[in-house]
C-alpha cells in the first residue's frame, strides 16, 4: 500500500528539484557540498583568507594599486595585518552567503545589491570579481582535496558565477 498522492508526488518533486538550480543558481545537492565544504574552510578564515588574498595577488599583481594596503611585494602582503583584516572581512562575508544566503534567496539578493553598491564606488567590474572568484575556488578546492567531488566543484562555480553576474 502506498501513501497518499500528494505525498508521493512532493518525493517526486524533491528528488526532481535536488538536481535543478533555483534562485541562487545552485541545485539542493551544490547547496549541500559548498555548506559542508565551507564548515571545514571557515575553521581557520584568517589563514585561508590571507592564502587567497597573497595567491590572487601574486597571479595578479595588477590589482595591488586597488588596495590601500598594499605595498611592496604580494610575498610581503603576507604579513601585512591590514590585509589579513580585509580577507577576513571577504571570508566572513561568503560565509554568510553560503550559510544564510543560500538557504534564503532574498538574502542572497540583498547581500549581492550591497556588494555591488560598495564595489562599483571604487571601479570593481564583473571581470574583477571572477578573477577574485577563480582564485578562491582553485584555493578552497585545494584547501579541500580529500573532500573534493564533481558536485562541489560545480558548486563552487555555480556560487562564484552567482556572486560575479551580480555585477551585469
Amino acid at each position: 500500500m502506498s501513501g497518499p498522492a500528494s505525498l508521493v508526488g512532493s518525493d517526486e518533486e524533491e528528488l526532481t528539484n535536488y538536481h535543478t538550480p533555483d534562485e541562487t543558481g545552485l541545485t539542493k545537492s551544490q547547496k549541500v557540498a559548498l555548506i559542508a565544504a565551507w564548515s571545514i574552510v571557515k575553521k581557520d578564515l584568517v589563514t585561508h583568507g590571507r592564502n587567497i588574498f597573497v595567491m590572487f595577488f601574486e597571479e595578479y599583481p595588477q590589482y595591488l594599486d586597488y588596495f590601500d594596503f598594499a605595498s611592496g611585494s604580494a610575498g610581503e602582503l603576507g604579513e601585512n595585518r591590514s590585509l589579513h583584516a580585509h580577507a577576513l572581512n571577504v571570508m566572513n562575508f561568503i560565509g554568510t552567503l553560503i550559510d544564510y544566503g543560500l538557504n534564503d534567496p532574498a538574502l542572497l539578493k540583498c547581500s549581492l545589491v550591497k556588494l555591488v553598491r560598495n564595489h562599483r564606488k571604487r571601479n570593481v567590474t564583473k571581470e574583477d570579481v571572477g578573477a577574485v572568484g577563480g582564485v578562491i575556488m582553485r584555493y578552497c578546492l585545494k584547501a579541500l582535496e580529500q573532500h573534493r567531488t564533481k558536485t562541489l566543484e560545480e558548486a563552487f562555480g555555480a556560487f562564484l558565477g552567482t556572486v560575479a553576474a551580480a555585477f551585469d
